[in-house]
């Protein structure tokens, strides 16, 4: 089986680049031929991609999708073509624009890998025209979660099948719950999405109860917010905002609670790292993904979207009990393994296969 994944580019921090190359790996390592192909190269990956994996870049330079849609079409199917592709996967459905078409001229089936929910567009009508494609004229549309399938199925009414398969969660570690810790972690762009506004807004009700001695909260990002959270966390006690990292396993290793205060997500792979971690979790359970991680009151707190109030008696309940703390570790490792590797490979495996 030959397949090739095509993305903008490679070079970035984000759940996307993250995703595609733990899943190109994972095929790679169960025998498919897996090619990856950039629209314009930044760069190597940031992540770790097999050896075996060939990296062309179409472009050069900069291009944009409409003003070269033809040429973008020409040259990626010569390259499906060359290589003798069977399948074709358009990582993020922008992509669809261009990728159906060049699929499609070089007949090679096409899949169109969502990563974001149907409900945001972060206001590019390219994604909602690239959504439009992929689910009249792609042959299949994966998604990350459940919901975010019958969302598909409502409002876009596809042609195209839709299949569900989250983001890989890394592997599970042996380490112990660290009982001592008293941080509580966060970690994303810093941008109204991510709602570290509403956060800090709970911290503050928290920070005035006198049993959270000892706590505090790390903000782990950058992003086009970051001067106005910086400005509303210099009022607050025991708060800090710390730019992106590599090596934020250190901070997982160190970590008693994770916060997730999103306003969207699609399925955010903090969660599966925290998950995988063994932190006990509480997220806002918005649109979509953190329900399809958390199981409420097991392995972590799910609070309404937005709910300041709620956010912060969450966090509180967890702060005051050790025992709760320890048990959803245990429970949150467990629902990790849902994630890992080979149940979510196989998952793909079965879709190329069809």
């Amino acid at each position: 089986m030959r397949c090739a994944f095509v993305i903008q580019h490679i070079n970035a921090l984000g759940g996307t680049e993250r995703s595609a190359c733990a899943v190109m790996n994972g095929l790679a390592r169960k025998g498919s031929r897996v090619h990856l192909v950039e629209l314009v190269s930044r760069g190597p990956s940031t992540y770790p991609l097999d050896s075996s994996i060939p990296v062309e870049s179409l472009f050069d330079q900069p291009v944009k999708i409409f003003n070269s849609w033809f040429r973008i079409v020409k040259r990626l199917s010569d390259y499906l073509k060359k290589y003798k592709i069977d399948t074709l996967i358009v990582v993020e459905s922008t992509h669809a624009l261009y990728g159906v078409a060049a699929a499609r001229l070089a007949g090679a089936r096409c899949i169109v890998w969502e990563h974001f929910n149907y409900t945001v567009t972060l206001g590019r009508r390219k994604r909602v025209w690239g959504r439009a494609v992929a689910a009249k004229w792609a042959a299949d549309v994966v998604v990350l979660t459940s919901e975010d399938a019958e969302l598909w199925r409502h409002r876009a009414k596809p042609r195209a099948q839709i299949t569900v398969i989250p983001n890989m969660a890394p592997p599970v570690v042996a380490r112990a719950y660290d009982t001592s810790s008293r941080l509580i972690l966060t970690a994303g762009r810093l941008t109204e999405q991510k709602g570290y506004d509403l956060l800090l807004k709970a911290w503050a009700l928290v920070v005035k109860e006198q049993d959270v001695s000892g706590w505090s909260l790390l903000i782990r990002g950058d992003g086009p917010d970051r001067d106005s959270l910086q400005e509303r966390a210099s009022d607050l006690p025991m708060v800090s905002l710390q730019p992106a990292t590599e090596g934020i396993a250190r901070d997982y290793a160190r970590a008693a609670i994770y916060v997730c205060s999103s306003r969207y997500e699609g399925l955010p792979m903090v969660l599966l790292e925290a998950a995988s971690e063994g932190i006990p979790v509480i997220s806002y359970d918005c649109t979509t993904g953190p329900a399809e991680i958390i199981e409420h009151g097991v392995s972590g707190i799910l609070v309404p979207p937005e709910n300041v109030t709620l956010l912060a008696e969450g966090l509180l309940s967890l702060i005051r009990s050790e025992a709760v703390r320890l048990s959803m570790a245990k429970n949150i490792k467990k629902r990790a393994e849902a994630f890992q590797e080979g149940p979510v490979i196989e998952r793909w495996l079965s879709l190329l296969a069809h």
